[in-house]
């Protein structure tokens, strides 16, 4: 109603809404992780639509995370994944990734879903219950503002845990790698600086992260019995001792 210039709608909850809300207006994303899955653009190279931005890389960085969890914690064949209820049809991208990543790996997810602060503990009891050895979260899955408790709920139940955000790892979970997000945004930034000077974001090629980070709390290894191999730590951005 404000007849906005351009949409800025980061993630596909956002950007489908703004796909709706008019059909000329162009949209800015920035952590989508397929968006020709979607069927916002064409291709990363050429959008042929009026959404641009960067993109996220999920797929490929949940697979790579769970290689990592596999390198770290001996033995593994379950690994568990929490998803905000609210969240549940936007983070399908995420979803099925995971499941062809632990596939292709040999390994079994295992869902335990969250609504809010009181469902985290036995969300975390139920996986522990379904023979769990680690637990992974994504972003997407988890928009509910509740890091800190997984991360403590995951070293309550003694489960190595693999999250996209380095906080998470601050605040006790085992390692976090993903895109560096201030980067992402500042470039989905540029994006839009771009369009308000006149360029169309059919012909703007869609970027993906350029800059990862990687932090591995050693203290939550300690805590857990597990030593990080030299091959992962070497890897890490921040080791939290």
């Amino acid at each position: 109603g404000a007849k906005v210039d351009v949409f800025f709608a980061p993630a596909t909850p956002m950007a489908t809404a703004a796909w709706y809300a008019d059909r000329n207006t162009p949209i800015v994303i920035a952590t989508i992780p397929d968006p020709v899955e979607l069927e916002f653009v064409k291709s990363l190279a050429r959008p042929g639509t009026r959404v641009t931005g960067v993109t996220s890389m999920q797929k490929e960085l949940i697979a790579k995370r769970l290689q990592m969890l596999v390198q770290v914690v001996p033995g593994l064949k379950r690994v568990g994944t929490i998803v905000d209820d609210a969240m549940r049809d936007s983070c399908k991208q995420e979803l099925d990734a995971m499941d062809q990543a632990a596939k292709s790996l040999g390994l079994t997810l295992m869902r335990a879903h969250v609504a809010g602060p009181a469902d985290v503990d036995p969300a975390f009891r139920k996986l522990v219950d379904a023979g769990v050895q680690a637990v992974m979260t994504s972003i997407t899955c988890t928009r509910n503002g509740l890091d800190r408790e997984y991360a403590e709920a995951a070293l309550k139940y003694r489960l190595p845990s693999m999250s996209e955000l380095d906080y998470s790892a601050r605040y006790g979970g085992l390692i976090s790698y993903g895109p560096d997000l201030r980067d992402v945004f500042r470039r989905a930034g540029h994006y839009v600086g771009r369009i308000l000077k006149g360029e169309k974001p059919a012909e703007m090629p869609i970027e993906e992260p350029s800059k990862f980070r990687m932090s591995v709390n050693l203290k939550a290894a300690k805590a857990l019995g597990l030593t990080v191999p030299p091959g992962v730590l070497i890897l890490a951005d921040e080791v939290i001792e």
